[in-house]
């Protein structure tokens, strides 16, 4: 051999040996690189619940689709009580109070009797009866006591009230009688409708939209201060869903998607919203299943299995 071969040989043997050096330096990145990679595929990826799990926690999915969003312009205002809603009891012949049948806070039918009166002129009794159902709020007399043209008791029903909302100069234009408005009290809402528009009695800058509450429930009381959303038009969009299909996870905005027995957590872009429904941008498809109801069993069941692999 040569000196030229030998010297060839030699160049080939160094280049070999650091090649193998290369290859032992990079065969742990490699390992690396595929552990993160086994990591991300542990991660869940969707969730399976049978049919019969998905009525237990009444999991329900809709169609994304078009729709319509409601356009609102959102104002203040305080409830009051019903003009209509409150009597206040007279004698209509003056005379002594011979029996007073009811105390405050009593409940009363329309009809039922309230006092019996003696007339002063013709000596004879005759009785008051309520004008209306409701409860005994107020009661000025007893028995024995002349008459002498005071209130002698009130009547109230608040089972209806009426919401008082400022509607200033600049909005004025765009409200009309009979639009829609959802009302707010803290965490309770409910819809009604504006029955009339008027000045302010006292002089305000603004106008007063009445509304009628339905209290029911006892839970809208009056001089509460309350929140009208008023219904002034309408948006056409291309992909909305319920509010209630929305789910916050680290920091992304994310709802449920079905196929099957399988849901798939999908970040989503939201975009505009009413009181109901929310435009969305980015994330999913129209004809998509996705879950409106009851979402927040499926986040929970997607942290407890990402809690499960981080045991």
């Amino acid at each position: 051999m040569n000196k030229s071969q030998f010297k060839l040989h030699s160049s080939t043997r160094d280049l070999l040996g650091m090649l193998a050096m290369l290859l032992t330096l990079l065969l742990p990145t490699v390992a690396m690189a595929d552990d993160d990679d086994d990591e991300e595929e542990e991660r869940p990826e969707f969730i399976v619940l049978s049919q019969d799990q998905m009525l237990q926690h009444n999991i329900v999915s809709a169609t994304a689709a078009p729709g319509t969003l409601s356009l609102t312009s959102r104002t203040f205002g305080r409830i009051v009580h019903d003009p209509a809603s409150l009597s206040h009891i007279r004698a209509r012949f003056e005379g002594i109070v011979k029996r007073i049948t009811v105390n405050i806070g009593d409940y009363v039918k329309k009809g039922d009797i309230l006092v019996i009166i003696e007339s002063n002129k013709s000596l004879n009794q005759y009785s008051i009866v309520s004008p209306l159902s409701g409860k005994i709020i107020a009661r000025h007399a007893n028995d024995g006591e002349f008459t002498d043209g005071q209130v002698l008791l009130s009547v109230a029903n608040y089972t209806q009230a009426v919401a008082q909302l400022a509607i200033f100069p600049k909005l004025r234009p765009r409200i009309t009688a009979n639009m829609e408005v959802i009302l707010s009290l803290d965490e309770l809402q409910q819809e009604s409708s504006i029955s009339h528009i008027s000045s302010s009695l006292d002089n305000k800058p603004y106008s007063i939209a009445y509304v009628n509450v339905d209290n029911g429930s006892g839970y809208w009381p009056l001089g509460s201060m309350i929140q009208g959303d008023i219904q002034i038009g309408f948006q056409e969009v291309e992909l909305v869903l319920p509010k209630s299909s929305i789910q916050e996870l680290d920091g992304q905005t994310i709802v449920f998607v079905q196929e099957g027995e399988r849901f798939y957590p999908r970040q989503v872009e939201i975009g505009r919203k009413d009181s109901r429904l929310v435009e969305i941008v980015k994330g999913i498809q129209i004809g998509q299943q996705v879950v409106v109801e009851n979402s927040y069993v499926l986040k929970a069941d997607l942290l407890k299995m990402e809690a499960g692999d981080d045991d």
